[in-house]
């Protein structure tokens, strides 16, 4: 077993995996804002 490479994948999937869960967070407010931002906008026009 060469210890070295599974230490640096280990990593490396760390690292993808934050990427990942940042992403789906960053999209996820992306859409709650969006959708924020369009409830107000057909409020207003409902006064």
């Amino acid at each position: 077993m060469n210890y070295y490479n599974e230490i640096k994948n280990e990593l490396i999937n760390n690292e993808i995996t934050k990427k990942v869960k940042d992403y789906s967070m960053n999209r996820s407010d992306l859409s709650t804002y969006y959708n924020v931002g369009k409830l107000l906008s057909e409020a207003v026009k409902a006064l």
